[in-house]
């Protein structure tokens, strides 16, 4: 299989859609063998069962399904460990990233990047985001990423990160963080043993249903930003 692309889920049955056909459209102009995972983490609405149907009718897409949730970290690392592509991506359930970014990341893990992780325009999400206090956590998220883990890196948090299938394995095999953070943990991980990142522009269409609540996701996404650093302080990731 030439390329992986990994979609988490957690009660997505509304709006899934759309985003499968659109991945449909694109894959029906990528010249290679390509599969579309759904990694649904333990959904209580029809979302499996949406993916199940969709999959009968195309072969490439097929559904990972996780027992019970975990978090969108789980679903991730789920995925992209049951993924069999030579590149393997993450992307988010609402497509906010287009599918045609895969094509100019591919050619950056193709020649020099192991890991390539999508780049937002900060101004444009400033603007585009109509929540102050999401906007506030995100500068929050930032500021004790960059202090405790990962002070380089501009955007850690963009729905669209690409691996050669060697990273992938390395990568969440050791992966531990199930909440919000995991993007952290992933990027620090790779970083931490010598991978070539790339940060690539992309570009974001705003959706206005952000699963990310801020009273009930900011503390765990503190707290297992801090648990990155004491995981490699305890040598956990060794």
């Amino acid at each position: 299989m030439d390329l992986s692309i990994v979609i988490p889920a957690y009660n997505e049955e509304r709006r899934l859609t759309p985003t499968l056909e659109g991945w449909r459209t694109w894959l029906n102009t990528f010249d290679g063998s390509a599969e579309v995972i759904v990694s649904d983490d333990g959904s209580s609405d029809g979302t499996p069962g949406l993916v199940e149907r969709f999959a009968a009718h195309d072969h490439r897409f097929r559904l990972n399904r996780l027992p019970e949730n975990q978090g969108k970290g789980g679903a991730v690392r789920s995925g992209m460990l049951a993924a069999t592509g030579a590149y393997r991506f993450y992307v988010d359930a609402d497509m906010n990233i287009a599918p045609w970014h895969v094509e100019p990341a591919l050619a950056l893990l193709g020649s020099v990047a192991d890991v390539v992780t999508g780049k937002r325009s900060l101004s444009q999400y400033a603007n585009a985001e109509q929540s102050a206090s999401r906007l506030a956590a995100g500068a929050a998220v930032q500021v004790a990423r960059r202090i405790l883990v990962l002070p380089v890196i501009s955007d850690t948090q963009a729905g669209f990160k690409g691996f050669t299938a060697e990273w992938a394995e390395k990568v969440f095999a050791k992966a531990v963080v199930n909440s919000f953070a995991f993007d952290i943990e992933v990027l620090y991980l790779a970083r931490r043993m010598g991978a070539r990142i790339a940060e690539m522009p992309v570009s974001v269409e705003f959706r206005d249903e952000s699963t990310f609540d801020v009273s009930r996701h900011l503390p765990p996404f503190i707290r297992d930003i801090y648990g990155i650093r004491m995981n490699a302080w305890r040598g956990r990731y060794d």
